[in-house]
């Protein structure tokens, strides 16, 4: 799968989510939801080039 392909079904998936999903879960929901084989840093790669994150999480 070409970078392009994977950063539309990224895209997809992080906007579903509300903007809440970082690199672990998207890579989650594209291994298992999609059927996609693709490795977590990758997926980490491409959210950089894009432009996208997940939210961190909160502390008290």
């Amino acid at each position: 799968m070409s970078d392009a392909l994977l950063a539309n079904s990224i895209r997809d998936i992080h906007q579903g989510s509300r903007g809440c999903y970082g690199a672990p879960r998207v890579h989650a929901e594209l291994r298992l939801g999609g059927g996609i084989s693709v490795g977590r840093k990758r997926v980490a790669r491409v959210m950089r080039l894009l432009g996208v994150a997940g939210i961190g999480a909160r502390h008290k």
